[in-house]
């Protein structure tokens, strides 16, 4: 018997290995799918996911979907699945069309300051496409009431969550040779930050950190999105403790490389509900615990399985920000045990995977 095929819509390539994308992928091959993934490029890798997972070309915007709804390829398909935001647009109006099951992974709310530049037309396609949907993923439960409002969903909808974090994560590096090839001291106390390098993520906070707290080492795997911040990376005060590291890194190097750092940093100061929600729809806080870091982060109700953990110190301020590193420091390895613990009891990613997988086996397309 041929294989069930379903169609999953990327908005970028490079986010086609992140944990969601993964997650969804993973779970319809356990259950024997064929996944044909669409992204802006058809030339892309993903040979590491199997034979059964084959690279297909999608845009997002109404020409490509003018010339390719009608496309009897899509008499394929069982299923179409996308992530938030544009891919929905595709993925919900083939469902609809052709009559099958559609999966929205809502891995980003786009909503109040971060609800982008596309048109309020064509952002109401894409939550039309997200009603389509038999079956939402989200990665944080205090997003699930956000994304029924932000989509218009009923009360009966399905909602599951799913953690932006790996289920199976790689093996901890080897810290030695991490910290000897990157130049950190092997018994320096390491503070590091990972991702987007902006002001709305922290960056003034660790910029003062760096000043202040000349008795440790600043490590950054940084994308600095933002101008003025990454501008700003060589010539911080303190910069001789700071060890930037070349990118790009991919999803799961980062992680592995964790191995070398003490402290991770957990910051999100901007106003969007998306982000007065993060939780564990942050990938850096599920990597740094899934990897035994304990976390430095900005007060907010979701992340309050920290202190019930003590696996990190919330803050609200860039003084108690720079006062934290010092709290940690004495409890390092007495947090360093309770932050995998909260990583297999709180995250628990093996076992939101098998209801993720369950959910999708009971849709029947």
């Amino acid at each position: 018997m041929t294989a069930r095929r379903a169609a999953h819509f990327v908005s970028w390539p490079y986010l086609v290995d992140n944990p969601s994308n993964h997650a969804l992928i993973s779970a319809l091959l356990d259950l024997g799918w064929e996944v044909d993934v669409f992204t802006s490029d058809r030339s892309l890798d993903l040979s590491h996911y199997g034979p059964r997972v084959h690279a297909q070309h999608a845009e997002y915007g109404y020409r490509w979907l003018a010339t390719n709804l009608l496309h009897p390829r899509w008499l394929r398909y069982s299923l179409f699945s996308g992530t938030t935001e544009e891919p929905m647009a595709a993925a919900g109006l083939l469902a609809r069309l052709y009559g099958r099951r559609c999966i929205t992974i809502a891995d980003e709310i786009k909503s109040g300051s971060t609800s982008g530049s596309r048109s309020a037309r064509w952002k109401a396609l894409c939550r039309f496409g997200m009603r389509a949907s038999s079956l939402t993923v989200v990665n944080e439960a205090e997003r699930v009431e956000i994304q029924r409002d932000y989509a218009g969903l009923d009360a009966e909808h399905p909602i599951v969550v799913m953690p932006n974090c790996f289920r199976d994560p790689p093996e901890p590096g080897d810290r030695q040779a991490l910290r000897r090839e990157r130049g950190l001291p092997q018994d320096a106390l390491v503070v590091c930050y990972s991702g987007v390098f902006s002001m709305g993520n922290g960056g003034l906070w660790f910029a003062r950190a760096l000043a202040e707290r000349t008795d440790t080492w600043f490590w950054g795997q940084v994308v600095p999105q933002d101008p003025l911040a990454g501008a700003m990376l060589p010539w911080l005060q303190g910069r001789d403790r700071l060890v930037l590291e070349p990118g790009p890194l991919g999803w799961r190097f980062p992680w592995a490389s964790m191995a070398a750092a003490d402290v991770g940093v957990v910051v999100y100061l901007q106003d969007a509900p998306q982000f007065l929600h993060m939780g564990l729809a942050s990938n850096r806080m599920c990597m740094f615990l899934s990897m035994g870091v304990p976390v430095i982060a900005s007060r907010q109700a979701s992340f309050r399985f920290i202190e019930d953990y003590d696996c990190g110190v919330l803050v609200d301020s860039a003084e108690e920000f720079v006062a934290a590193i010092g709290r940690i420091r004495p409890r390092l390895a007495q947090m360093r045990e309770n932050a995998l613990r909260c990583a297999r009891e709180y995250i628990d990613a093996p076992g939101k995977y098998r209801t993720l997988v369950e959910s999708i086996s009971k849709l029947n397309p």
